[in-house]
């Protein structure tokens, strides 16, 4: 939607700037109608490779865009499938880490209930 704005922006621009100028033009009326008839089919031609330009670069932004939504939807994937795996090989890490703190907890259990023995024996 924004390049078409844009693109008529340019087109109204340009034509408003066309006016401006021969409005402003040093020539009588006469004479610049003269060189318009003379010089319409360049004219004619200018503005066809200017459509021409515009078509081709409204398929190219089109593209473009098909492209990158592509490319994010495989970005996005692949981030997906990595986060899936780094979650799996950390639940193993993660049970095991679990079990040596229960094991640290125990024998931390353990000694205190050493040192209590101990300290009330003396």
């Amino acid at each position: 939607m924004k390049a078409k704005s844009v693109l008529m922006g340019m087109l109204v621009g340009g034509a408003a700037a066309g006016i401006a100028t021969l409005l402003a033009a040093p020539k009588s009326g006469y004479e610049t109608r003269r060189t318009l008839k003379a010089n319409k089919d360049e004219y004619i031609g200018s503005i066809k490779d200017i459509k021409d330009a515009v078509v081709e670069l409204k398929n190219t932004v089109s593209s473009a865009s098909k492209e990158g939504k592509a490319s994010m939807q495989t970005f996005i994937t692949d981030v997906k499938t990595v986060i899936w795996e780094w979650k799996q090989e950390t639940e193993e890490n993660k049970k095991a880490l679990q079990e040596d703190i229960k094991e640290l907890e125990h024998s931390i259990s353990d000694l205190e209930s050493e040192l209590a023995d101990n300290s009330t024996s003396k």
